[in-house]
Protein backbone atom coordinates (compact mmCIF):
# COMPACT_ATOMS: atom_id res chain seq x y z
CA UNK A 1 0.00 0.00 0.00
CA UNK A 2 1.11 3.55 -0.71
CA UNK A 3 1.90 5.68 2.35
CA UNK A 4 -0.87 8.01 3.39
CA UNK A 5 -0.36 11.66 2.34
CA UNK A 6 -1.01 13.89 5.35
CA UNK A 7 -2.61 17.19 4.36
CA UNK A 8 -3.15 20.48 6.22
CA UNK A 9 -5.92 22.80 4.95
CA UNK A 10 -5.28 26.54 5.35
CA UNK A 11 -8.14 28.89 4.41
CA UNK A 12 -10.00 31.52 6.41
CA UNK A 13 -13.38 30.38 5.06
CA UNK A 14 -14.78 27.39 6.93
CA UNK A 15 -17.12 26.46 4.06
CA UNK A 16 -14.21 26.33 1.62
CA UNK A 17 -12.24 24.10 3.97
CA UNK A 18 -15.27 21.84 4.39
CA UNK A 19 -15.69 21.50 0.63
CA UNK A 20 -12.05 20.69 0.03
CA UNK A 21 -12.01 18.25 2.93
CA UNK A 22 -15.03 16.43 1.49
CA UNK A 23 -13.14 15.92 -1.78
CA UNK A 24 -9.96 14.72 -0.10
CA UNK A 25 -11.73 12.43 2.38
CA UNK A 26 -13.06 10.44 -0.56
CA UNK A 27 -9.58 9.92 -2.01
CA UNK A 28 -7.45 6.87 -1.29
CA UNK A 29 -4.25 7.34 0.75
CA UNK A 30 -4.93 11.01 1.55
CA UNK A 31 -5.73 12.14 5.09
CA UNK A 32 -6.62 15.66 6.23
CA UNK A 33 -4.83 15.97 9.55
CA UNK A 34 -5.80 19.53 10.39
CA UNK A 35 -7.54 22.74 9.37
CA UNK A 36 -6.25 26.25 9.99
CA UNK A 37 -8.27 29.44 9.58
CA UNK A 38 -5.21 31.65 9.17
CA UNK A 39 -1.47 31.81 8.76
CA UNK A 40 -0.53 32.00 12.42
CA UNK A 41 -2.65 28.97 13.29
CA UNK A 42 -1.18 27.17 10.30
CA UNK A 43 2.35 27.75 11.58
CA UNK A 44 1.48 25.93 14.82
CA UNK A 45 -0.01 23.01 12.91
CA UNK A 46 3.04 22.73 10.66
CA UNK A 47 5.39 22.82 13.64
CA UNK A 48 3.41 20.18 15.57
CA UNK A 49 2.14 17.88 12.82
CA UNK A 50 4.70 18.23 9.98
CA UNK A 51 2.18 17.58 7.18
CA UNK A 52 3.32 16.26 3.81
CA UNK A 53 1.28 18.88 1.95
CA UNK A 54 -0.14 22.23 3.03
CA UNK A 55 -3.05 23.44 0.89
CA UNK A 56 -2.81 27.22 1.26
CA UNK A 57 -5.12 30.06 0.28
CA UNK A 58 -3.60 33.34 -0.93
CA UNK A 59 -5.67 35.92 0.94
CA UNK A 60 -6.13 35.54 4.69
CA UNK A 61 -6.78 38.09 7.40
CA UNK A 62 -3.71 37.63 9.58
CA UNK A 63 -1.03 36.67 7.05
CA UNK A 64 -0.91 36.26 3.28
CA UNK A 65 -0.57 32.81 1.83
CA UNK A 66 2.62 34.02 0.14
CA UNK A 67 4.25 34.84 3.48
CA UNK A 68 3.12 31.50 4.91
CA UNK A 69 4.48 29.64 1.89
CA UNK A 70 7.81 31.41 2.24
CA UNK A 71 7.98 30.49 5.94
CA UNK A 72 7.08 26.84 5.36
CA UNK A 73 9.53 26.29 2.52
CA UNK A 74 12.32 28.02 4.45
CA UNK A 75 11.81 26.02 7.66
CA UNK A 76 10.10 22.73 6.77
CA UNK A 77 11.49 21.44 3.49
CA UNK A 78 9.53 18.17 3.64
CA UNK A 79 6.20 20.01 3.76
CA UNK A 80 5.21 20.88 0.21
CA UNK A 81 2.92 23.83 -0.42
CA UNK A 82 0.07 23.68 -2.91
CA UNK A 83 -1.61 27.06 -3.33
CA UNK A 84 -5.32 26.98 -4.11
CA UNK A 85 -6.77 30.37 -4.88
CA UNK A 86 -9.63 32.20 -6.54
CA UNK A 87 -7.09 34.53 -8.17
CA UNK A 88 -5.02 33.86 -11.29
CA UNK A 89 -3.40 37.32 -11.48
CA UNK A 90 0.19 37.34 -12.72
CA UNK A 91 1.39 38.93 -9.48
CA UNK A 92 -0.16 36.23 -7.28
CA UNK A 93 1.12 33.37 -9.41
CA UNK A 94 4.64 34.78 -9.61
CA UNK A 95 4.80 35.57 -5.90
CA UNK A 96 3.57 32.10 -4.90
CA UNK A 97 6.08 30.27 -7.08
CA UNK A 98 8.91 32.61 -6.03
CA UNK A 99 8.03 31.86 -2.40
CA UNK A 100 8.54 28.16 -3.06
CA UNK A 101 5.07 26.78 -3.76
CA UNK A 102 5.14 23.43 -5.55
CA UNK A 103 1.84 24.06 -7.28
CA UNK A 104 -0.91 26.57 -7.96
CA UNK A 105 -4.56 25.62 -8.46
CA UNK A 106 -7.71 27.66 -8.87
CA UNK A 107 -10.71 27.04 -6.63
CA UNK A 108 -12.84 25.98 -9.57
CA UNK A 109 -10.61 22.94 -10.11
CA UNK A 110 -12.29 19.54 -10.23
CA UNK A 111 -12.05 17.04 -7.35
CA UNK A 112 -9.96 14.75 -9.55
CA UNK A 113 -7.51 17.52 -10.44
CA UNK A 114 -7.22 18.45 -6.77
CA UNK A 115 -6.38 14.95 -5.58
CA UNK A 116 -3.97 14.42 -8.48
CA UNK A 117 -2.24 17.70 -7.61
CA UNK A 118 -1.91 16.72 -3.93
CA UNK A 119 -0.31 13.42 -4.93
CA UNK A 120 2.01 15.14 -7.40
CA UNK A 121 3.41 17.72 -4.98
CA UNK A 122 3.72 15.10 -2.23
CA UNK A 123 5.90 13.12 -4.66
CA UNK A 124 8.16 16.14 -5.17
CA UNK A 125 6.69 17.19 -8.50
CA UNK A 126 5.24 20.53 -9.58
CA UNK A 127 1.68 21.08 -10.74
CA UNK A 128 -0.17 24.05 -12.19
CA UNK A 129 -3.75 24.75 -13.14
CA UNK A 130 -3.87 24.64 -16.97
CA UNK A 131 -4.89 28.31 -17.20
CA UNK A 132 -2.07 29.26 -14.86
CA UNK A 133 0.52 27.21 -16.76
CA UNK A 134 0.27 29.43 -19.83
CA UNK A 135 0.80 32.49 -17.65
CA UNK A 136 3.87 30.95 -16.06
CA UNK A 137 5.43 30.21 -19.44
CA UNK A 138 4.80 33.77 -20.59
CA UNK A 139 6.08 35.27 -17.34
CA UNK A 140 9.19 33.08 -17.38
CA UNK A 141 9.98 34.18 -20.93
CA UNK A 142 9.53 37.84 -20.01
CA UNK A 143 11.65 37.58 -16.89
CA UNK A 144 14.39 35.67 -18.69
CA UNK A 145 14.64 38.45 -21.25
CA UNK A 146 15.17 40.94 -18.40
CA UNK A 147 17.67 38.83 -16.49
CA UNK A 148 21.22 40.11 -16.21
CA UNK A 149 24.48 38.99 -14.72
CA UNK A 150 23.96 41.64 -12.05
CA UNK A 151 20.50 41.21 -10.61
CA UNK A 152 17.97 38.38 -10.39
CA UNK A 153 14.47 38.82 -11.78
CA UNK A 154 13.05 39.36 -8.27
CA UNK A 155 15.77 41.87 -7.40
CA UNK A 156 14.93 43.77 -10.58
CA UNK A 157 11.27 43.78 -9.53
CA UNK A 158 12.25 45.38 -6.22
CA UNK A 159 14.50 48.03 -7.79
CA UNK A 160 11.79 48.97 -10.28
CA UNK A 161 9.34 49.56 -7.44
CA UNK A 162 11.95 51.57 -5.54
CA UNK A 163 12.32 53.69 -8.69
CA UNK A 164 8.57 54.30 -8.55
CA UNK A 165 8.99 55.78 -5.07
CA UNK A 166 7.58 52.88 -3.10
CA UNK A 167 8.59 52.19 0.50
CA UNK A 168 9.65 48.72 1.65
CA UNK A 169 6.16 48.22 3.08
CA UNK A 170 4.56 49.19 -0.23
CA UNK A 171 6.90 46.88 -2.15
CA UNK A 172 6.13 44.01 0.21
CA UNK A 173 2.40 44.49 -0.38
CA UNK A 174 2.86 44.73 -4.15
CA UNK A 175 4.96 41.55 -4.38
CA UNK A 176 3.11 39.65 -1.62
CA UNK A 177 6.26 39.13 0.44
CA UNK A 178 7.35 40.38 3.86
CA UNK A 179 9.15 43.67 4.47
CA UNK A 180 12.05 41.64 5.83
CA UNK A 181 12.33 39.82 2.51
CA UNK A 182 12.33 43.15 0.68
CA UNK A 183 15.19 44.31 2.90
CA UNK A 184 17.11 41.14 2.05
CA UNK A 185 16.65 41.72 -1.67
CA UNK A 186 17.81 45.32 -1.35
CA UNK A 187 20.86 44.29 0.65
CA UNK A 188 21.90 41.93 -2.14
CA UNK A 189 21.20 44.63 -4.75
CA UNK A 190 23.50 47.04 -2.90
CA UNK A 191 26.24 44.41 -2.75
CA UNK A 192 25.97 43.44 -6.42
CA UNK A 193 25.87 47.03 -7.69
CA UNK A 194 28.44 48.26 -5.15
CA UNK A 195 26.17 51.03 -3.88
CA UNK A 196 25.01 52.09 -0.44
CA UNK A 197 21.70 53.88 -0.99
CA UNK A 198 18.39 53.25 -2.72
CA UNK A 199 18.92 56.26 -4.96
CA UNK A 200 22.31 54.96 -6.10
CA UNK A 201 20.78 51.54 -6.78
CA UNK A 202 18.13 53.09 -9.01
CA UNK A 203 20.63 55.36 -10.77
CA UNK A 204 23.07 52.55 -11.55
CA UNK A 205 20.26 50.22 -12.67
CA UNK A 206 18.93 52.89 -15.03
CA UNK A 207 22.41 53.62 -16.38
CA UNK A 208 23.01 49.94 -17.14
CA UNK A 209 19.60 49.58 -18.76
CA UNK A 210 18.47 47.03 -16.18
CA UNK A 211 15.26 48.91 -15.45
CA UNK A 212 13.23 51.63 -17.09
CA UNK A 213 11.13 54.40 -15.59
CA UNK A 214 8.47 53.48 -18.12
CA UNK A 215 7.82 50.07 -16.51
Amino acid sequence: MSPVIRVLLVDDHALVRAGIREYLDRADAIEVIGEAGGGLEAKSFVQDLRPDVALVDIKMADMSGIELTEWITANYERTKVLVISAYDDDAYVTAALDAGASGYLLKNTSPGQLTDAVRSVAAGESTLDPSVATKVIRLATTRASRASSDLSARELDVVELVAQGMTNKDIAAQLFISSRTVQGHLRRVFEKLDVTTRTEAVTVSLARGLISLDT
